[in-house]
C-alpha cells in the first residue's frame, strides 16, 4: 500500500489483549485462550513469546479479578446492608436512557442526603432482554421515603400467585420496585452472588455509593492492644 516500503505503526498489545479478552470472555478458559493467541500471533516474532506473553495477561487478569473480589466483600460485610432491591422501569414514565440516568440521580441524592449505602447493577432479563437494577441496600432507620406495602399478584417466572414488599415513591417514579429485607447472613451472601452472575455474564460495572467503605477506621489505646 505503500509502493514497497515498509511502516511501522505502534500499537498497544495490552489493550489488545483486554479488547480480545472481554470479545471472548464467555469461552471456557481453553478456547479463550486459543482464540487471544490465534488474533495476536502477526504481532509476534516467535511462538514461545507470544504464549509467554498471553500467560502473563490472563495471570494479570486473574490477580485483577481477585482484588476487585477482596475489596467488594470487605465492602459487603462492613456496611450492614439490610435490603436486596430490584427496580424496573414503566415504558410511560422512562426510556431505558432515562431510566438509568434518573435512577443513578435518584440514589445519589439519596446517598448523599439521606445516608442511603449501595451495591448494584444493571441488567436485562433473560427472556425479554428488559432493563432493570438490582442492588444490596443499607437504609437507615427512618431514612426510608415513600411507604412500604405488600401486594400479591401472579409470577411469570414462578407460574403461581407470590407477595412482595413494593415502595409508593419508586413505584411512582419508575414504574415497578421490590423491597426484600436481608435478614440473615446467608441471604447477603445468596444476594451478592446474584449481582456478581450478572456482571461475569454482560461485563456490566457495579454502582457503588462513595460512602460504601472498604474498612471501618477506629482510634485505639496503646492499652488495648495485646
Amino acid at each position: 500500500e505503500n509502493g514497497g516500503k515498509v511502516k511501522y505503526v505502534t500499537v498497544d498489545l495490552k489493550k489488545i489483549f483486554d479488547d480480545l479478552y472481554d470479545k471472548n470472555k464467555e469461552k471456557k478458559k481453553a478456547e479463550l485462550k486459543r482464540e487471544i493467541i490465534t488474533a495476536l500471533r502477526p504481532y509476534f516474532e516467535n511462538e514461545r513469546k507470544l504464549r509467554e506473553f498471553v500467560d502473563i495477561q490472563l495471570e494479570r487478569k486473574k490477580r485483577n479479578y481477585i482484588v476487585r473480589m477482596t475489596r467488594l466483600y470487605r465492602k459487603v460485610y462492613n456496611n450492614d446492608f439490610n435490603y436486596f432491591c430490584t427496580f424496573t422501569y414503566d415504558d410511560k414514565k422512562h426510556s431505558e436512557e432515562s431510566f438509568m440516568k434518573s435512577l443513578k440521580n435518584c440514589l445519589k441524592h439519596l446517598s448523599n442526603r439521606k445516608g442511603w449505602k449501595y451495591i448494584g447493577v444493571f441488567e436485562r432479563s433473560p427472556e425479554k432482554k428488559r432493563l432493570h437494577f438490582h442492588g444490596i441496600f443499607h437504609i437507615p432507620e427512618n431514612a426510608m421515603i415513600g411507604e412500604l406495602f405488600e401486594k400479591k399478584d401472579y409470577s411469570l417466572k414462578n407460574h403461581k400467585m407470590q407477595k412482595t414488599i413494593q415502595n409508593t415513591h419508586f413505584n411512582e417514579k419508575f414504574g415497578r420496585c421490590d423491597f426484600d429485607e436481608i435478614t440473615h447472613v446467608e441471604v447477603l451472601k445468596s444476594s451478592i452472588k446474584y449481582i456478581l452472575k450478572y456482571i461475569k455474564k454482560s461485563g456490566e460495572k457495579l454502582l457503588i455509593s462513595k460512602n460504601t467503605k472498604t474498612y471501618k477506621v477506629y482510634d485505639i489505646l496503646d492499652d488495648d492492644i495485646l
